[in-house]
């Protein structure tokens, strides 16, 4: 039960901490691993929509990603 209660406790720390540093995480995942963030979404999106082509999974990956990235607060 103790080990429950650690995971459950490294879980809301891991998702509170990305929830309030979310634009410094968009902005690091932007600067160190666009690529490798770019392959996971169309990954995913890929079982969504398999039907797609995957340049137009690229593609809607790739605008998102920009999207939220200059939704994020520029130092």
């Amino acid at each position: 039960m103790k080990a429950l209660k650690m995971i459950v406790l490294a879980l809301l720390l891991v998702l509170g901490g990305g929830y309030l540093g979310r634009d410094g995480l968009v902005r690091v995942l932007d600067q160190h691993f666009y690529e490798s963030t770019l392959s996971v979404c169309v990954a995913g999106m890929g079982l969504l929509a398999p039907d797609r082509l995957s340049i137009e999974l690229r593609s809607f990956c790739n605008i998102a990603m920009v999207t939220r990235v200059s939704e994020t607060d520029g130092d």
